[in-house]
């Protein structure tokens, strides 16, 4: 099970990157909680809440950025842990941005139910069990 969440987990980036978030990726409880020194610290639900949680992140980044998976850091049955990056340019200074973190998805029967965020590896790795 966990090579196709990894697969579901490389989807879901490219599908919050197409803005074509749909719920057939994710359980009926679905939600998206940040950690609170991201750029929002609200918790989203569903896909209209994936979508609300791209704009949010968008707000501080111009046109062009995106949502990138740059290493999986561990897999389980249940879990994908991964470092993600936002990457762009400011919106109002042009400025190159990165803002990186570490993100936890959960699954249950092949859908996710969970993205934590986090702000180190540790973080995620003890939010798994892999301390």
């Amino acid at each position: 099970m966990s090579h196709e969440n990894v697969e579901i987990f490389r989807r879901t980036v490219e599908a919050i990157n197409a803005r074509d978030v749909s719920e057939a990726l994710m359980a009926p409880d679905f939600r998206i909680e940040n950690v609170v020194t991201a750029v929002t610290d609200k918790t989203y639900y569903g896909a209209a809440g994936t979508l609300e949680w791209l704009n949010d992140m968008s707000d501080a980044f111009g046109e062009g950025a995106r949502y990138e998976v740059e290493e999986i850091l561990a897999d389980g049955e249940d879990f994908v842990v991964g470092r993600v990056v936002f990457v762009g340019s400011g919106a109002r200074s042009g400025a190159p941005l990165r803002l990186s973190w570490v993100s936890t998805y959960w699954f249950r029967e092949g859908k996710i139910t969970l993205i934590v965020g986090y702000a180190t590896r540790r973080e995620a790795l003890e939010a798994v069990g892999l301390a």
